[in-house]
């Protein structure tokens, strides 16, 4: 984890938070942090006002890719995850049709969620 760690500190597209008592990079939408004890990796979507730990499977993307392949694929994860739940709620509007602005709403936020998913598989095929 040190290694992973030194890659973000290292990454000039990181985004370097610090506090008393710890150091944290950020990058797309994946928190790395190090405090006295130890360092973990954080998803910063879908989870409300707390960022939650990425899953052991996500660990080892990380400890095989390396820090910034690791937050193109966990980011490519969670679009995935938002574009499934606006396409349900798209649906759940078409079936309803109660209100048309929320509809229009829905459809533009599906494609900035569309251009983000492809600019961030643009960059890991780089």
């Amino acid at each position: 984890m040190e290694q992973i760690f030194n890659q973000a500190v290292g990454d000039l597209l990181s985004t370097r938070l610090s506090t008393p008592t710890s150091e944290s990079y950020i990058y797309k939408g994946v928190k790395i942090i190090k405090d006295d004890n130890s360092i973990k990796i954080l998803n910063t979507k879908f989870n409300g006002d707390y960022y939650q730990e990425v899953t052991n499977e996500e660990y080892e993307i990380f400890k095989k890719n390396g820090w910034r392949v690791g937050c193109y694929l966990v980011a490519t994860r969670n679009n995935r995850k938002a574009l499934n739940i606006i396409s349900e709620k798209i649906q759940e509007e078409i079936k309803t049709m109660k209100n048309l602005k929320r509809y229009n709403m829905l459809v533009r936020y599906r494609d900035v969620v569309i251009h983000r998913f492809v600019t961030t598989l643009e960059l890991l095929r780089q």
